[in-house]
């Protein structure tokens, strides 16, 4: 979902300070689903950019898609605090497709949510049906579980089954009750719940709009031979894997093809983070990049602990580089654009 943030104070949009009518009273009236026009003015520096909005200045962020002063966007408003923020409308869904310019939220994190649908009285938990009371009882659950364990990849495998990135395909099948019972289906019936707004109805359309875009990512790929899979860890800003599909799709044991595969991971303290893996007969290959050369530096002095962590396999090579792009950006970048592959094979 392509998102805007204003920096500058609601105020901007129009207030009790502003000469102008219009603007008074679109800021006394204005509610998730009105729409306006926007013109981009200037940037203001890394990811920032001013927007003329009904009149006045207002100072965006985008981290992941560089708008050209003149521009016309056809905005709608998505929630009004506490940061007003509006989505992108195109004529042209290949333009901003999937644009989200402000990540502010934890990636694919519902305890907040969580936490708001339980502790409202009476609860909205308990307004939900059975199945999707279940589905983001489970999906909850399953984000506290730690992950640096033996159990950690069943319990992320759990976690992407939970997700309902294939909620319309198991419907078109027949399988209602593993579509129902999965996080996308408890958000669809929240926000049906909540449809005359509030902040569990922002943070609701939030989380709808990031699985819409993976679900999006995956078709888009799909045609690349390669598969994309969210993290959805609570420790992560954001976080996917991407996976090179053998082209023979082979099913013999046998086939010792190599495998390439990367992590694209945004995190404090470290930041962004790619690493990239290739695993042959032999054994693994790794590259790890890092967004600033302090990073890359401090990571390298682990590289000996690594090492040791991997033990299925020989590690032949690591390596450690400055070259770790916003994951998001990246994933946006190579969805829009043409003739730059999104796993980088080079180790």
């Amino acid at each position: 979902m392509n998102t805007i943030n204003a920096l500058t104070p609601v105020k901007a949009i129009g207030s009790a300070t502003s000469d102008s009518d219009s603007r008074q009273q679109f800021q006394q009236q204005a509610r998730p689903g009105q729409t306006l026009t926007a013109t981009v003015l200037e940037s203001a520096g890394t990811n920032k950019f001013y927007l003329d909005i009904l009149g006045d200045k207002i100072l965006a962020r985008s981290d992941t898609v560089t708008l050209s002063p003149g521009s016309k966007l056809n905005l709608e408003v998505l929630s009004t605090k506490p940061l007003f923020e509006l989505r992108i409308i195109s004529k042209n869904p290949e333009m901003f497709f999937g644009k989200t310019l402000t990540l502010l939220e934890k990636n694919l994190d519902i305890s907040g949510l969580f936490q708001s649908l339980t502790s409202s009285s009476p609860s909205l938990l308990g307004q939900l049906s059975p199945t999707s009371q279940e589905g983001i009882k489970d999906f909850y659950n399953l984000q506290q579980f730690f992950i640096g364990n033996k159990e950690g990849g069943f319990n992320l495998q759990r976690l992407l089954d939970r997700l309902g990135l294939s909620l319309e395909s198991l419907l078109a099948g027949g399988n209602q009750k593993a579509a129902t019972q999965s996080l996308k289906a408890a958000l669809l019936e929240i926000a049906t719940l909540m449809k005359d707004g509030g902040e569990i109805a922002d943070a609701t359309n939030k989380l709808l709009g990031t699985l819409e875009l993976y679900q999006l990512a995956q078709l888009r790929l799909a045609s690349e031979n390669l598969l994309i899979f969210p993290l959805p860890l609570p420790f992560l800003d954001n976080g996917y894997l991407l996976v090179e599909k053998d082209e023979n799709d082979s099913n013999d044991e046998t086939d010792n093809q190599p495998l390439r595969f990367s992590l694209h991971l945004s995190l404090e303290p470290l930041g962004n983070v790619e690493i990239i893996f290739l695993h042959t007969e032999d054994g693994l290959y790794i590259r790890f990049a890092c967004e600033s050369k302090e990073k890359q530096e401090f990571t390298s002095a682990y590289q000996d602990e690594l090492k040791e962590m991997i033990s299925s396999t020989d590690v032949l090579g690591l390596s450690f580089t400055d070259t770790a792009g916003n994951p998001a950006s990246e994933l946006i970048q190579q969805l829009v654009s043409d003739g730059k592959a999104m796993l980088d094979t080079k180790i």
